[in-house]
């Protein structure tokens, strides 16, 4: 009997990961909702719940995500 294993549990098995050097990598992510203003407002506040929108609530995120990158 077999107990269930994750897909991470199996390929960390069976795949190795070799880097010799990354000259340039980008990261290009295309979000149609995210292209205009509405879309920006109805992101903070029906998905991450502030009263209102403002530039002020993106710094932190993109502080994350790029401190997260470079880790």
């Amino acid at each position: 009997m077999s107990v269930p294993q994750s897909v991470a549990e199996i390929l960390s098995h069976h795949v190795t990961f070799q880097l010799e050097c990354i000259d340039r990598m980008y990261l290009n992510v295309y979000v149609p909702a995210l292209q205009c203003e509405s879309g920006v407002v109805k992101f903070f506040r029906s998905h991450r719940g502030h009263p209102f929108a403002s530039s002020a609530l993106m710094d932190p995120m993109t502080k994350s995500f790029v401190a997260g990158m470079e880790r």
